[in-house]
């Protein structure tokens, strides 16, 4: 039952008892100066004086209001009893007893809803919407289950009562309740995709595939299914089979909005630029999600170096989420074409509606004076934006990394502390500050001490692993190292790693293969920094 605040009672007879007229009065006076407990008292008293509907009424919702539930169940019996068809009524007392752990006794209340409504779907489904309110979500989910009994063969009642275990979060109750809906209606659409939602809580995405497969085989128009289906697809990355999903919709529906733009996105993801063009082109073409269309438009030039056009799909964006990313992908074509000025000129014209979008303002201009190896500015421009937004771990993270970049080590492990000591669980910085108190300064114990906490809560980042081999290398321990290094190494085929792989493997006698373990990263990155130093320290 949802709580409204109270609301004024209707005009009461003139010919008033002068214990009930006392009674009102002193409930309206407290009720004003907020005492809520003596308004419930006094309005109470006045609903069993009087035994009238309205104080009855008015006596329930600010009992109800002020969370004095036996009050409230008192005053609801009198409402009941003088209105008895009140839907309503039997609505807020049903709520009440579930509350009060009375399941049972809300069992009649609760039928009176379901003959409100021809016991129909919509009867059901709003008991299980009225129920989900509910606290205590166990005796909630227990009076569905009473009501439900007695319509045990009811397709109807069962999908009610795994909605609300769904909701509640209760999946493997939600799971038996649906199985039996599906059995009863095996063409319900609703009923296969809460089966498909409910058993993607419990990861079973083979079940979701074969059963909805197996729906369409039957019912090869169920464009819901089929949409939910292909949705699914994506999710597991098999995107041949979502696009022959997506497809077999536009077949039936040519200008079909969501498969339109799901057919773009896929197009880009599989690098079918062309493909994903004439989507996208349609979607203009049938003005639906044009802002968007505009925005990947824009991304299939500048995959084709043709950043002329991209700019020109840009700038058509005019609002929504790809607004802003639009206007950072301009400033970013403009830095590339070596005009830095202009490129944070053009951010720095965008007014920002909310703190975040003048959060990502800010990453997005620093992130064109990194690439251009202008630290300095860099540093200047993420003080200033922390001077707006103190303490943002992003504009931290970002300050910190640079000032790296200007051996400024004092400030990246300033930075990355302090983001520590405001969010301690932030396995990034964690893992930053370790590998830098542990490659650039002699605390190497407290370094590997933050770099084993950020492994401990993610024991499977090849960056993270590569930092634990690091640091069991500085602190000498060259076995321990090796173990580490290679499966960072063998998880991601990176050069720094590749880099300090080689190191360990070049004092522990191995040098043949730590010369190949570098060579094969050369040939891949020429220009690596950190792997060049290191193979030129050792080899010259």
């Amino acid at each position: 039952y949802k709580k409204a605040a109270p609301k004024k009672p209707a005009q009461a007879d003139t010919q008033l008892d002068p214990e009930l007229l006392y009674q009102l009065m002193a409930a309206e006076i407290a009720g004003q100066r907020g005492q809520l407990e003596v308004a419930v008292e006094n309005y109470l008293a006045a609903a069993e004086i009087s035994q009238d509907v309205t104080i009855a009424e008015r006596a329930t919702r600010i009992a109800v209001f002020a969370r004095e539930n036996d009050a409230a169940l008192r005053a609801a019996r009198i409402w009941i009893r003088m209105q008895p068809d009140n839907i309503e009524a039997h609505q807020v007392m049903a709520a009440l007893l579930v509350r009060t752990g009375q399941a049972k006794q809300a069992q009649q209340h609760l039928e009176k809803l379901l003959e409100s409504q021809g016991n129909g779907k919509n009867g059901f489904m709003l008991i299980s919407s009225l129920l989900s309110k509910e606290k205590d979500k166990q005796s909630a989910l227990n009076a569905m289950k009473q009501l439900v009994a007695k319509h045990h063969n009811n397709a109807r009642a069962l999908f009610a009562l795994s909605h609300l275990a769904y909701l509640v979060r209760n999946y493997q109750e939600a799971e038996q309740s649906i199985l039996k809906v599906v059995q009863l209606e095996p063409d319900w659409s609703e009923a296969n995709i809460l089966f498909a939602n409910i058993l993607t809580r419990l990861k079973k995405n083979d079940q979701i595939v074969a059963h909805l497969e197996g729906v369409l085989e039957n019912n090869s128009d169920d464009m819901a299914v089929r949409l939910y289906l292909a949705r699914k697809y994506i999710d597991l990355k098999m995107f041949a089979k979502a696009e022959a999903h997506f497809q077999t919709i536009l077949e039936g529906k040519p200008g079909h909005t969501d498969s339109l733009y799901a057919l773009g996105l896929l197009g880009l993801q599989l690098k079918k630029l062309d493909q994903a063009e004439s989507y996208f082109l349609r979607l203009l073409e049938i003005k639906q999600r044009e802002n968007e269309a505009y925005y990947y438009l824009g991304q299939i030039s500048e995959s084709r170096n043709n950043v002329d056009e991209a700019m020109r799909w840009y700038n058509k964006v005019e609002e929504g989420n790809h607004y802003l990313e639009g206007n950072i992908r301009i400033a970013n074509i403009i830095a590339q074409q070596g005009d830095i000025l202009g490129a944070r000129e053009h951010l720095q014209n965008i007014a920002p509606d909310t703190t975040e979008m003048e959060l990502r303002i800010y990453l997005a201009e620093g992130e064109i004076l990194r690439n251009a190896k202008m630290y300095d500015e860099a540093v200047k421009l993420y003080s200033d934006a922390l001077e707006q937004l103190p303490d943002n771990i992003d504009l931290l993270y970002a300050r910190g990394l640079t000032a790296e970049k200007q051996d400024n080590v004092q400030q990246t492990i300033l930075d990355l502390t302090r983001i520590v000591e405001v969010d301690p669980y932030n396995i990034q910085a964690l893992n930053a500050l370790g590998y830098t108190l542990i490659d650039k300064t002699k605390r190497l114990q407290e370094g590997y001490d933050y770099i084993r906490k950020a492994y401990e809560r993610n024991p499977n980042d090849a960056a993270i692993i590569d930092s634990m081999g690091w640091a069991h290398y500085r602190l000498g321990n060259h076995e321990e190292a090796l173990k580490y290094l290679r499966e960072a190494f063998n998880k991601l085929n990176d050069a720094e790693i590749a880099a300090h792989l080689g190191e360990v493997l070049w004092v522990s006698g191995d040098e043949d293969a730590a010369q190949r373990i570098w060579q094969d990263a050369l040939r891949q990155t020429p220009e690596h920094k950190t792997l060049l130093d290191v193979i030129e320290r050792f080899t010259e």
